[in-house]
């Protein structure tokens, strides 16, 4: 039974507003926005779980930064029954223009990590709700290729590892990767992309299509011991069909993958 609404009444300051109907998370996410009377906006999944005192950590970062258009923290790592691997995923990159990274799936971040200014939102436009699944990569390229962003160190939050079996957005990854791959190319039609030499944007493709078969080929080596062979052998077509030379070059899936895979780029 969900109790949110009645948990809800019994906290001051918390607004509780219930859809009538099904509008997708990117939908849901795009009434609370608009809803919003907060200088900031913040994400939280039902499975996902935030730190004490992080929203305060990075708000007041962020308000100190009044250039920047959003901040992401670390990630601890969790099992489906949310116990800690022991893991962190946070972003090398420090804090600035992180655009071309995003755009290349090679800076893990996740809604759970972020805070955003509000103000993005009116110079980028809401969430894209036709873009199941990657719709939080969608927004936060767009807001990358206007403002700089922040990237703190410290933990923000707890993120459940999906897992084949687990039925979280990200458990279908080969779907989801090849499907971020798609849009990808219309973000290339982005004016700073456009604005770019020939060969960065060329380079920029050709880098993702990479890293993302070889984390599928690192992840089908990961689940085959686990028996999930369904996952295993989806995750593999896909990489084949996206470069089957990738499939001689075993090496480069572990560091390819631990870039994109951690905790899961693109939900």
């Amino acid at each position: 039974m969900d109790e949110t609404a009645s948990v809800c009444r019994k906290l001051s300051g918390i607004e509780y507003i219930r859809l009538e109907r099904n509008q997708g998370v990117a939908g849901a996410r795009n009434v609370g926005i608009l809803a919003s009377s907060s200088e900031f906006i913040a994400f939280l999944d039902d499975d996902d779980l935030r730190l004490p005192g992080s929203l305060d950590l990075q708000t007041s970062a962020l308000a100190a930064d009044p250039a920047a258009g959003f901040i992401c923290g670390a990630m601890m790592i969790a099992d489906q029954d949310y116990q800690l691997t022991g893991e962190t995923s946070a972003p090398k990159q420090s804090s600035g223009d992180v655009f071309w990274q995003l755009l290349e799936l090679d800076f893990p971040v996740m809604p759970l990590s972020v805070v955003i200014r509000k103000q993005c939102f009116r110079r980028v436009g809401l969430l894209n709700n036709r873009l199941r699944g990657i719709d939080d990569w969608d927004i936060l390229v767009r807001i990358a290729e206007l403002f700089p962003a922040l990237v703190i160190a410290e933990p923000v939050g707890i993120y459940r590892r999906p897992t084949p079996r687990s039925g979280q957005g990200s458990s279908a990854q080969a779907a989801q990767l090849y499907h971020a791959l798609r849009h990808q190319l219309q973000l290339l039609r982005l004016p700073r992309v456009l604005a770019a030499p020939q060969s960065q944007q060329r380079g920029t493709r050709r880098r993702t299509v990479n890293r993302v078969a070889d984390t599928l080929l690192w992840s089908a080596a990961r689940q085959i011991p686990e028996r999930a062979f369904g996952s295993a052998i989806a995750n593999i077509l896909t990489a084949i069909r996206l470069n089957p030379l990738r499939l001689l070059r075993p090496r480069a899936f572990g560091k390819a993958a631990a870039r994109i895979l951690a905790p899961t780029q693109t939900r």
